[in-house]
């Protein structure tokens, strides 16, 4: 019934795989992110590739 003494490791402290779990979380994370952004940066690029295109052919009907 007494506190344990700080010199003690607790189970939590003793847990290193536990950090590089949130090391790795948070990685994956970012790196979805980054993909996320890049990809709606090359599906905005497309279309903004596509309607110039369309332009150009509708101008060269002309």
């Amino acid at each position: 019934m007494t506190d344990p003494s700080p010199d003690t490791v607790t189970a939590t402290e003793a847990e290193a795989p536990h950090d590089t779990r949130n090391t790795a979380r948070n990685d994956e994370r970012s790196r979805r992110r980054a993909m996320t952004i890049r990809a709606v940066i090359y599906i905005a690029a497309t279309h903004l590739w596509a309607g110039f295109m369309i332009l150009v052919f509708t101008l060269g009907k002309r």
